[in-house]
């Protein structure tokens, strides 16, 4: 955790500082989500099961610890980027912190993806079901941007709308997926047999 928090101040006065938000954010999320495959290591999971826990509460708490670890990673990203902003001499805006905040919806949409293929397909078959679905999202927007013929029209409707309803469009959409990520996950759980 010292390295990264070590990297991450680097980062701030080599870099845009910003860029550390991104990466330490997605660096404990990641951290936490590869928990899960700990858990399957050597029958875990009918060992966690015999205790007072239901398959139910074990998703669950798999969402609110990748989720805390995430908000935490960001919690100390923010606090680097603003003590070295300061030490810097930068000015900080509210547009600037606003962008900070952007960073927790789109981690958070990235972790509920992750944990039901987790769940799933274990450690080593999730890393290329993460990145199918990775390169899927990249093409679709390639093919979305290359051949769609009025794309012109949709930077204008985005760049019309304000900071905080981006926020807010982002926070709607990240808990939309996040309560179909979970049903997928409870259903995965609840089809394994121990």
């Amino acid at each position: 955790m010292l390295v990264m928090i070590g990297v991450g101040v680097l980062m701030v006065f080599s870099t845009d500082g910003t860029f550390v938000i991104g990466y330490i954010t997605m660096l404990c999320a990641i951290l936490t989500v590869s928990t899960i495959s700990y858990d399957e290591y050597d029958n875990g999971y009918p060992f966690l099961l015999t205790l007072p826990i239901t398959k139910r509460t074990y998703v669950a708490g798999k969402y609110l610890f990748c989720l805390a670890g995430g908000l935490i990673g960001w919690a100390i990203a923010v606090a680097i980027y603003l003590c070295c902003s300061l030490i810097k001499g930068n000015v900080l805006l509210i547009s600037d912190l606003l962008e900070t905040l952007a960073f927790i919806p789109v981690f958070g949409l990235i972790t509920v993806i992750m944990i039901p293929l987790q769940l799933k397909y274990g450690a080593e078959k999730s890393r290329i079901a993460i990145a199918v679905v990775g390169g899927g999202a990249w093409a679709l927007g390639y093919l979305f941007m290359r051949y769609l013929p009025d794309i012109g029209e949709i930077p204008a409707f985005l760049s019309g709308l304000s900071d905080v309803t981006m926020m807010v469009f982002l926070l709607v959409l990240f808990l939309a997926v996040l309560a179909i990520s979970y049903r997928i996950s409870l259903r995965i759980m609840e089809k394994k047999e121990y």
